[in-house]
């Protein structure tokens, strides 16, 4: 029986490439895009020589990904925006981002008058072929500001230009996270879905950092439009750290402060790991850590996953997780 071992295949334009060297890829998360890095060795087929890598442009990029050798998983489909062609090496470097790009490149062009937050989310996916995986909101763009619901579009002054800017500001806004992953475009509540139990001996590396000056309350200062007067609110104890939001009523102002302390305490702890790499684990996902006999034993969501595949490192993972608490 052949030994099973970690492999990677990459196609570019929907054809498998040969000569594949080295393989890097940052996985999405809420409000951030992934990124990918391939290194391929030129020469005789399968591998491609200097012309064809050259001739490349913006030739579509997916990654699959497999621990066993056996079963391959979809890890990023994106498209190829910078090649480096190595003529000392004979190699070939490809980077890009994943489908995320499209709505970053993608500038606003209409102010989507009289739709809710999820109903934007999902014209823009569908625009862009991607499904969407939208939670249902109620709120008109515009009463997220209580003025003109053209503030949203590309003009003179606006705070959203581009298609992906305004996703996120909307998701801000309803206390979302946004993200592009398997050619769906998520845009719903930040849950964990999927929990790994882990111990100091899952990892070859481990660091918790802890942080000792964080603030620990948020004042929110706002101009409410419509009712003409100015709206503070604030969560915690201590002396605040002072955020100014245009627009809010006193409920959205209190709201936001709770929600931005609660995230400004998952800086607290901080898990920096490197372990052997798998397929299954994701941004969003949570670690469950035991082991420790500490207060490091907690529960831990992974906000940064990135993956190497390559003949020095074998196939290991990065990553970057914050206490749930």
């Amino acid at each position: 029986m052949p030994l099973e071992q970690p492999r990677c295949r990459v196609s570019l334009a929907e054809a498998p490439i040969g000569g594949l060297v080295a393989v890097e890829v940052q996985g999405p998360g809420p409000f951030l895009a992934g990124r990918f890095r391939v290194v391929f060795a030129m020469g005789a087929p399968p591998a491609m020589g200097v012309d064809a890598f050259a001739a490349l442009g913006n030739a579509p990029v997916t990654i699959e990904m497999s621990a066993d050798g056996v079963g391959f998983v979809a890890v990023l489909a994106g498209k190829v925006e910078n090649i480096r062609i190595d003529l000392a090496t004979n190699t070939a470097t490809l980077q890009g981002r994943d489908q995320t790009a499209l709505l970053i490149d993608a500038e606003i062009s209409e102010s989507f008058l009289n739709q809710t937050g999820s109903q934007v989310a999902e014209t823009i996916a569908l625009r862009h072929g991607l499904t969407p995986n939208v939670t249902q909101t109620a709120q008109l763009v515009g009463q997220y500001y209580q003025i003109d619901h053209a503030r949203n579009a590309l003009n003179v002054g606006s705070r959203a230009t581009t298609e992906w800017n305004l996703l996120c500001g909307l998701a801000e806004a309803e206390q979302f996270g946004v993200s592009v992953s398997g050619g769906a475009l998520n845009f719903g509540p930040m849950t964990s879905t999927t929990q790994k139990p882990v111990t100091p001996e899952s990892f070859t590396e481990l660091q918790v950092d802890l942080v000792t000056m964080l603030p620990t309350a948020v004042a929110v200062r706002s101009w409410n439009t419509r009712s003409k007067r100015i709206v503070e609110q604030s969560a915690g104890g201590g002396v605040p750290t002072s955020l100014v939001r245009p627009n809010m009523t006193l409920a959205q102002a209190s709201n936001y402060a709770s929600s931005v302390l609660s995230m400004v305490r998952q800086h607290g702890k901080v898990l920096l790991g490197r372990m052997p790499g798998d397929t299954a684990l994701g941004v969003g996902d949570s670690l469950l850590m035991t082991g420790t006999n500490s207060s490091l034993d907690d529960s831990y969501i992974v906000m940064s996953l990135v993956r190497r595949l390559n003949g020095r490192e074998g196939f290991v993972q990065m990553v970057k997780a914050y206490a749930a608490g």
